[in-house]
């Protein structure tokens, strides 16, 4: 008996061995539904937008279902890639982004070269829409080969940046029928994004915002950090203002009268002294103090030197003694 036990339990352990060893069976895959509109519907390529020898290829898609969409998101089920002229050399992949609708529906995406990495312009790149073979075993699939007409003809970034934007703005008045959502709002400087439509467009082309600003609502602008060169023409301009003038005339008499020992400028500039003093000896033995003799003295030495006459040189000096009393005033007599 126990010999026969320790027979059917060996034989037991061989089975299983064996069935063990044998291949799984084969799990067929199930495709997920196809899409019922799966289509490259426009495509618009601009260079030179952020920097020369840039490129931007931008198209518009639709991947839309009559019934039984899929629950799996688009950026899932499907992606876009750019491939070389030959069909086989990809130079880029994207995926739906899927902001309204899991992604599905109409929308618009694109890729974006630097100046090192940008391909020939105007060559027949093909771009494709195709099923992601991790959930088809047949994937669908669908070729653009990109033509002449594609290809912006403009060359300065102003107006390859007003091109793109001006197709990103009608691309998305096709989405807001499709969408029933609205993306966009006119204002004084034109139609632009609202919330919606500037979250959309900054997801699916990021650096949209760089590339377009004009059809942001807040747009972004860079700083110009060029040094400035401070120079003195402004001055000599105000001077020369009554050159040929009866204002000139007299004020080139002046001088005469002076036997042109120093230029009318400068007598000008005395006589606005003078004045300034006068107010000040004034405010003290009228008010005893100086406060209104300050505002009235910065209306005349201001306005002189606009009207050229007040030296602007006296003008900087004169400023500087202002600030200097200014704080005795607020704060040193008080210490």
């Amino acid at each position: 008996m126990g010999r026969l036990f320790t027979k059917i339990y060996k034989g037991v352990i061989v089975a299983c061995l064996c069935l063990a060893s044998l291949p799984p069976a084969a799990v067929l895959a199930v495709d997920p539904a196809a899409p019922t509109t799966f289509t490259i519907d426009d495509v618009q390529v601009a260079h030179n937008i952020v920097e020369t020898g840039d490129s931007l290829v931008s198209f518009k898609y639709t991947i839309a279902y009559s019934s039984g969409q899929p629950t799996t998101p688009a950026n899932k089920l499907f992606h876009f890639r750019l491939m070389d002229t030959d069909g086989i050399i990809q130079l880029g992949a994207i995926e739906p982004y899927a902001y309204y609708n899991a992604g599905y529906d109409m929308g618009y995406s694109a890729f974006y070269f630097a100046a090192d990495d940008a391909p020939e312009w105007e060559t027949a790149l093909i771009l494709k829409m195709v099923g992601n073979p991790q959930y088809w075993e047949i994937p669908p699939e669908v070729n653009y080969t990109l033509t002449t007409s594609d290809y912006s003809q403009l060359e300065t970034k102003k107006e390859n940046q007003t091109l793109m934007g001006s197709w990103i703005i009608e691309v998305c008045r096709t989405l807001e029928i499709n969408w029933v959502q609205k993306l966009l709002t006119e204002t004084d400087q034109g139609t632009v994004f609202n919330e919606y439509g500037s979250a959309y467009g900054k997801g699916t082309i990021p650096g949209l915002q760089t590339m377009c600003p004009k059809i942001f609502s807040t747009q972004t602008q860079g700083l110009d950090m060029t040094r400035r060169v401070w120079v003195m023409t402004k001055l000599d301009e105000w001077a020369h203002q009554w050159d040929g003038t009866i204002i000139g005339d007299i004020l080139e008499g002046l001088a005469s009268i002076f036997n042109n020992v120093t230029s009318w400028q400068m007598i000008t500039s005395l006589i606005c002294i003078v004045m300034v003093i006068g107010l000040f000896i004034w405010g003290r033995v009228k008010y005893a103090n100086n406060h209104g003799a300050m505002i009235a003295s910065s209306y005349i030495l201001a306005g002189g030197t606009d009207m050229g006459l007040f030296n602007g040189v006296l003008l900087a000096m004169i400023v500087t003694i202002y600030a200097a009393y200014a704080s005795y005033v607020l704060m040193g007599r008080h210490a």
